[in-house]
């Protein structure tokens, strides 16, 4: 009788061990495919201030502000992010414009390089949505001497530039 009482608990383990293994496995791999999904999809924007002052932090969000601004104005009927990289390219002059006008309208005489790439990104939360870590397309404004706070302000799904 404690035998079979043993096998049994034993099997019940193993069960109990697969199953966890499933749901472990499965989970992974959701997750992967989603993160791979969301990568293909989002254009995001990262814009680097010059130091991590509260000063520099509010001049990023400025930036950030007329950035997103141009960039909506400019992508209204797109429906794709290969379009919005597209126009983003085409329009990189002034977009570099954009954020050093917005810099010495606020009295600072930072310069700003502007570029298109694919960068590393740490995961970020914006209200509901959640951006897991990876590498993205994206447009990266570094002002002045760029000190990363690793802030990654907003992204573009699709046919929108948030």
């Amino acid at each position: 009788m404690k035998l079979i009482k043993s096998s049994i608990f034993k099997r019940c383990c193993i069960l109990l061990l697969l199953l966890i293994s499933f749901v472990l496995i499965s989970a992974f791999s959701y997750v992967n495919a989603v993160s791979s999904g969301i990568a293909d999809s989002v254009f995001r924007l990262h814009v680097i201030a010059n130091s991590n002052s509260d000063a520099d932090q509010a001049l990023k969000y400025k930036v950030r502000d007329n950035i997103i601004q141009y960039i909506n104005s400019l992508s209204v009927n797109l429906n794709s992010k290969d379009e919005v990289i597209k126009i983003a390219n085409e329009h990189l002059d002034d977009i570099k414009q954009i954020a050093l006008d917005t810099i010495h309208q606020n009295g600072y005489n930072y310069d700003v390089n502007v570029e298109i790439g694919n960068f590393e990104f740490p995961t970020k939360q914006y209200g509901d949505i959640s951006l897991p870590a990876g590498f993205y397309d994206a447009l990266k404004v570094e002002i002045g001497a760029a000190k990363r706070s690793e802030l990654v302000v907003r992204y573009v799904s699709s046919s929108m530039f948030c």
